[in-house]
C-alpha cells in the first residue's frame, strides 16, 4: 500500500532535518567570534601586563593607555584602516593576520547562511507554486531544480571551505596546535563533496522504463483494438501506439518511452493484465480502458513525461549529496523541498484519478467502475498474500505455481474477513500515479459497497472477458506466468541459502550450493586462506575464526601491503584479531569480496533467526 505524504509527517520527516544546513555555518559565525574576543583577550592580557611593569612610565600615563587598550579592542585595530590606530596596528604586527583570517570565516559563514536563508525561501516559493495548477507545478519544479542545484553546489563549496578552516583553527585556539592531517582530510573530504555534487548536476539518469510483458499486435487481436480506437474516439483523444500483455496485477498508460523484450517504444502506450481481463465482465474492463483513456485526455500522461527527466535527474543529485559526505546537511535541505513538492504531486494525481473514474462512469456506469476497483484490489492483494506466504517457506519448491494458488485460493479469500481489512484505504499498485483510497473513489462515482456486496461482487461468474478476444491468450499467459515463477524460484532459492543456519544436512547442501568451500592460494608455497558459509581459516593461524566470532572486519594498507583484519567478539584488542596479508595470495581481491558476501550471509541469517516468525515472512518478501 502506498501512503500519502502529510504535512505532520513532512515536518518530522523532512524540516527539521532540513534544519543541519545551518549547523556548519552557524557554528562558523559563532566560532569566528569566539576567536576574536579570546585574540582581544590574550593581546590586551599582554598588554596590560607590560604596561603594569613598565616602571618607567608615569601613572597618569599608564592609566591614559590602559583606557585605551580597555576601549579599543585589537581586532578593531587589525581592521581599521584610519591612521588614529596605525600605531596601535603597527605594534600588533603579524598577529593582525589571524584576526583578518576571522574576518574571512565570519563572512564566508555569513554568506553560506545567507545563501541557506534564499534556498529556503525560493523552495517554499517554488512548492507553493506547484498547488496553483498542473502548469504552475511544472513551471515551478524547473525553476527550483535549476537554482537549488546552484544553490547546492554554492553551499558545497562554502561549507567544504569553513570545514577546512575550522580543521586548523579550533586546534589553534583551543589547544595551541594543529594538526596537518586533519586538515588535509577536511580538505579531501571538502573537494570529494564538491567532486560528487558537480559531476551529479551534469550526469544524465538512465530513463529506461522496463515493462516485462508482450506486443499485442492489431492482429492477434482485431476487436480489442477495434474497441480501444472507438473509446478514444468517442473521448475525442487519439489512441495509443501499443498495446502491452502482461501478468502484473494492473493497467496503466505512458507516453514515455517503454523497453519490452529489448526493444524500446515510443510514443503512447496501454498496459493491460491478462489475469484481470480474465476477471473482469467485458464492461468492467471497459471503465479501467475509459480510466486509462482519461489519463492521456487529462494530459496526466504527457504532464508525467515531461516531469519524469527532472524527477530523475533530482533523484541522481540527491543521491550524490548522500554519498558525499560533508554533503549531508545539503542533502536533507533538498529532501525538504522534495517532500514539499511530493504533497503537491499527491494532491494533483489523487484528483487526476478522480477524475478519470468519473470520466470512466460517464462512458459506462459507475457499477462498472466500482466493481472493477473491487476487483482489481482484492486480486492484487490476495497475489500480494500468497506470493508472502510461499516465499516465507523455508522448504524448497519443486513448483511455485503461482498463478493456480490464486486462483484455487481467491474463493476462500472473498469470503473471509481478510478481503474487507485489505480492501479498506487499498491502493492499486501502479507505477505512475498516487491513487485514493477505494471508499474515496467509490464515493467520487456514486457508488456504496456492502460487505455483502463485495463478495457478491468479487464471486459473481465472468461470462464473458476480452481476454476471450486475444488470440493466443492463455500461450502467452503461460509463457510469462513461466518466466516470473522461475525468477521468483530462483529468488526464493537463494534466501533460503542466507536464511539457512544450517541445522540439517540437506540445508548444508543447499547453502553450499550458493556458498561453496573456496580455497585462495598464496604467491608462495605452503600459504592458503580457506573460506566457507560458517568459518575462515589461514596455514598462518594457529586455528580457523568461525563467522560467528567476528565483531568487526576492516581492511588496512601498510607498506605497500594490503591486509584484513578480523576484530573478534572475545580475546580482547589484541589477542582477539587476526589478519590476512592480501598482498600475498594471488587473488587477495577474490578473497577479499568473497569473505564480504559469506560475513554478510552469516548475520543475515542472525538476524532471521531472531526474528519473530510474522517478521520473518515479512521481510522475506520484501527481499524477494
Amino acid at each position: 500500500m502506498r501512503h500519502s505524504l502529510t504535512i505532520s509527517s513532512f515536518f518530522r520527516v523532512y524540516a527539521l532535518p532540513a534544519l543541519w544546513l545551518f549547523a556548519l555555518p552557524l557554528f562558523g559565525l559563532w566560532f569566528s567570534g569566539h576567536a576574536t574576543s579570546r585574540f582581544d583577550r590574550d593581546v590586551l592580557d599582554t598588554l596590560e601586563r607590560q604596561i603594569s611593569q613598565d616602571a618607567e612610565l608615569e601613572e597618569a600615563r599608564r592609566q591614559e593607555l590602559l583606557g585605551f587598550l580597555r576601549a579599543t579592542p585589537a581586532s578593531v585595530a587589525c581592521l581599521s584602516t584610519g591612521e588614529e590606530l596605525e600605531g596601535f596596528r603597527g605594534t600588533l604586527g603579524e598577529a593582525c593576520s589571524d584576526v583578518r583570517q576571522y574576518q574571512w570565516m565570519h563572512r564566508l559563514a555569513l554568506a553560506s547562511v545567507a545563501l541557506g536563508l534564499l534556498s529556503a525561501g525560493v523552495a517554499l516559493l517554488c512548492a507553493l507554486m506547484a498547488f496553483v495548477s498542473r502548469p504552475f507545478q511544472y513551471g515551478s519544479f524547473a525553476v527550483g531544480w535549476n537554482v537549488l542545484r546552484l544553490t547546492g553546489a554554492l553551499q558545497t563549496l562554502a561549507q567544504g571551505g569553513l570545514a577546512v578552516w575550522l580543521s586548523y583553527w579550533i586546534t589553534a585556539v583551543w589547544f595551541e596546535r594543529y594538526y596537518p592531517k586533519l586538515i588535509v582530510m577536511a580538505g579531501i573530504l571538502a573537494a570529494f563533496a564538491l567532486f560528487h555534487v558537480v559531476t551529479a548536476i551534469f550526469r544524465r539518469p538512465a530513463m529506461d522504463f522496463d515493462v516485462e510483458a508482450e506486443r499485442l499486435e492489431e492482429a492477434h487481436a482485431p476487436e480489442l483494438w477495434a474497441h480501444v480506437r472507438r473509446l478514444c474516439a468517442s473521448l475525442q483523444t487519439p489512441p495509443p501506439d501499443h498495446l502491452l500483455v502482461g501478468i502484473d496485477a494492473n493497467f496503466f498508460v505512458t507516453e514515455s518511452d517503454v523497453r519490452v523484450n529489448g526493444q524500446t517504444l515510443t510514443g503512447r502506450t496501454l498496459y493491460v493484465s491478462l489475469p484481470l481481463l480474465r476477471l473482469l465482465k467485458r464492461s468492467e474492463a471497459e471503465a479501467v480502458l475509459a480510466h486509462e483513456m482519461g489519463h492521456l485526455l487529462g494530459g496526466d500522461t504527457g504532464h508525467g513525461k515531461r516531469l519524469a527527466p527532472m524527477l530523475a535527474h533530482f533523484g541522481g543529485y540527491l543521491q550524490a549529496l548522500r554519498a558525499g559526505g560533508l554533503t549531508l546537511p545539503i542533502f536533507h535541505f533538498m529532501m525538504a523541498y522534495r517532500g514539499l513538492f511530493e504533497l503537491s504531486l499527491g494532491r494533483s494525481r489523487r484528483e487526476s484519478e478522480l477524475a478519470a473514474d468519473r470520466l470512466a462512469a460517464s462512458v459506462t456506469s459507475g457499477q462498472d467502475i466500482a466493481h472493477s476497483l473491487v476487483k482489481v484490489g482484492a486480486y492484487s492483494s490476495f497475489r500480494d498474500h500468497t506470493e508472502a506466504q510461499l516465499f516465507a517457506l523455508s522448504e524448497q519448491q519443486q513448483t511455485v505455481a503461482i498463478a493456480q494458488r490464486v486462483a484455487l485460493g481467491f474463493t476462500e479469500y472473498a469470503l473471509s474477513e481478510d478481503v474487507h481489512r485489505d480492501l479498506h484505504g487499498v491502493v492499486t499498485p501502479h507505477p505512475f500515479d498516487s491513487h485514493p483510497p477505494l471508499a474515496a473513489r467509490l464515493e467520487n462515482v456514486g457508488q456504496r459497497l456492502e460487505p455483502a456486496d463485495v463478495a457478491k461482487v468479487l464471486l459473481e461468474p465472468t461470462d464473458a472477458s476480452w481476454a476471450s478476444a486475444i488470440l493466443e491468450a492463455d500461450t502467452v499467459e503461460a509463457r510469462l506466468w513461466g518466466v516470473y515463477e522461475a525468477r521468483f524460484s530462483e529468488a526464493h532459492d537463494l534466501s533460503l541459502a542466507y536464511r539457512y543456519e544450517p541445522a540439517t544436512g540437506t540445508e548444508r547442501q543447499h547453502v553450499e550450493k550458493h556458498f561453496p568451500p573456496l580455497t585462495f592460494e598464496g604467491k608462495k608455497a605452503g600459504l592458503e586462506v580457506r573460506l566457507d558459509f560458517a568459518q575462515v581459516s589461514s596455514s598462518e593461524w594457529a586455528g580457523p575464526v568461525r563467522l560467528e566470532q567476528v565483531k568487526s572486519a576492516s581492511t588496512q594498507g601498510s607498506l605497500f601491503k594490503k591486509y584484513l583484519h578480523l576484530q573478534l567478539k572475545e580475546g580482547g584488542l589484541f589477542k582477539g584479531k587476526r589478519s590476512i596479508c592480501l598482498s600475498k595470495l594471488q587473488d587477495g581481491d577474490g578473497l577479499l569480496q568473497a569473505f564480504g558476501h559469506y560475513l554478510g550471509r552469516h548475520r543475515a541469517m542472525e538476524a532471521h533467526r531472531a526474528q519473530p516468525p510474522q517478521e520473518r515472512s515479512k521481510d522475506s518478501h520484501q527481499a524477494a
